[in-house]
């Protein structure tokens, strides 16, 4: 965060809002979203409430949720400034649309306010109704008022000073020609764009080069129309994905708040607003729709059935004990299959069992690397997702079976007949064994010490070893050819 301000008489009263300003976050977007990763069918609990008037809606999700407020996402410089204001003798009012028992939590956790008004289940305190809300704790009295949006100039229209937190420039414009001071701005450190663009996780795209599998195993590399079916279900499949990576920030982001490392993305942090996530999960849907066109009916099919089995995923799957792990080795090999209809090549049982088991070891070894951030130490009772620590045991022997499994079934498949009909000297593909061997052992072992990002792709494409491994192996595909 960057800080700028004015010289400017202290008032008594320091009025602060809450969603945007204080914390970085939208709290009743926060409930509602809480409330329907625990049970989506609270969703027409909600939207019932919202027919009977927003301070309803925000009780009703608030209480459904059970939002932690100590993870949310709080705006550090604005608090050290009101932390300063506070020991200098300002009497400090919360005041927010936000429902009042989270509200109250806020200041309880902050423990620098004297007073909070909130939304109590029949006033929705914002705009008009926020300024008589003011009006009647503190009367007359002039006061300072902290917000972050167009929304608010309602308020400071009614204050002596105002605080920018995040807000537009059109806002500082309108108060300074309405004669009432900018006592201090607060604005925001990274780029929205470069936020977003974060948000997407398109180093997370590298995933979906797996469509290309069919083309390279069945030797069309040359053939351009392939290629351009391969490349197209590429784009269709990554716009999508991004899609699904937002609405699982979205659905996760209490849980992600509370992680090491997760609680860094964007939407986690408040970098990005649920709004604006929203609208660019939109924007890749659209995307990816549009790119879907192109393809042959049968990929298209695939690529929904991968998009429902997702979202199935995010919602419930993943939180269920190694059913999350079979469910994402199963998104893994769709990717295959879903390559090779937009291609129109077959995928052989060779190329699925192979694809089956390695991604069932890949996605043990990706929740092991996670149970490790949590629990580093094994033989706690902590729960992650449904594992206790001391499964980290189990689950590191089940990614080195399965990585031997896959192994297996290629030598199985380098001795069958069929290899000779694409490979003129087959006995090198020998040598992709002892290859796939070291690199899963590795990253097993990597993942069981808990040096291992959440996502073993994630460290792949950053881990020198892995590289030279991919190099390794392309040239011995080569040399058999």
């Amino acid at each position: 965060m960057s800080a700028a301000h004015i010289s400017v008489p202290p008032l008594e009263y320091l009025v602060v809002d809450l969603d945007g300003t204080l914390v970085l976050t939208d709290t009743f977007a926060a409930c509602v979203l809480e409330a329907l990763r625990k049970r989506f069918s609270s969703l027409p609990a909600v939207v019932a409430g919202l027919i009977k008037g927003r301070a309803v809606s925000k009780r009703i999700a608030a209480s459904l949720a059970k939002l932690n407020v100590e993870s949310l996402p709080y705006n550090e410089p604005l608090i050290e400034y009101l932390r300063e204001q506070k020991a200098a003798g300002r009497r400090l009012i919360l005041a927010t649309g936000a429902d009042l028992s989270i509200a109250t939590q806020v200041a309880e956790h902050l423990a620098i306010f004297d007073e909070v008004i909130a939304s109590d289940g029949a006033r929705n305190m914002t705009g008009d109704e926020k300024v008589r809300a003011i009006e009647e704790r503190i009367g007359n009295a002039p006061f300072t008022y902290a917000g972050n949006s167009r929304a608010d100039l309602r308020v400071w229209r009614r204050s002596q000073a105002a605080i920018l937190v995040g807000a537009p420039r059109s806002c500082a414009r309108e108060l300074r020609a309405a004669g009432i001071a900018v006592q201090r701005e607060f604005g925001r450190s990274r780029s929205a764009w470069e936020a977003r663009v974060r948000c997407l996780r398109v180093h997370q795209w590298s995933k979906n080069f797996l469509v290309f599998v069919p083309v390279v195993l069945a030797h069309q590399i040359a053939n351009l129309g392939a290629m351009w079916h391969a490349l197209l279900a590429f784009l269709a499949l990554s716009f999508a994905a991004s899609a699904l990576y937002i609405v699982n920030d979205l659905l996760d982001l209490q849980a992600d708040r509370l992680h090491p490392s997760k609680r860094r993305r964007p939407l986690a942090s408040g970098a990005v607003s649920v709004e604006a996530g929203l609208g660019l999960g939109a924007l890749m849907v659209a995307a990816a729709t549009a790119m879907a066109f192109l393809l042959p009916p049968p990929a298209r099919l695939l690529l929904a059935a991968y998009a429902a089995s997702s979202l199935t995923y995010s919602l419930k799957l993943k939180r269920m004990l190694f059913l999350d792990v079979v469910s994402l080795s199963l998104l893994y090999a769709l990717r295959v299959l879903y390559g090779g209809s937009a291609t129109g090549i077959e995928i052989s049982v060779w190329t699925l069992a192979f694809s089956l088991f390695l991604f069932t070891s890949l996605a043990c070894v990706k929740r092991l690397a996670e149970l490790r951030k949590v629990n580093p130490v094994v033989g706690g009772t902590q729960e992650y997702r449904g594992y206790m620590a001391a499964d980290a045991i189990q689950l590191s022997s089940l990614a080195s079976a399965a990585g031997s499994v896959a192994v297996l079934v290629l030598a199985l498949y380098i001795n069958s007949p069929e290899v000779g009909l694409l490979y003129h000297h087959a006995r090198a593909l020998w040598l992709l064994c002892p290859i796939f061997i070291y690199w899963i052992g590795r990253l097993t072992l990597i993942a069981n010490r808990g040096h291992l990002d959440d996502d073993p792709v994630t460290f792949a494409l950053k881990d020198r070893a892995t590289w030279v491994v991919g190099v390794v192996a392309a040239v011995v595909l080569a040399v058999s050819t």
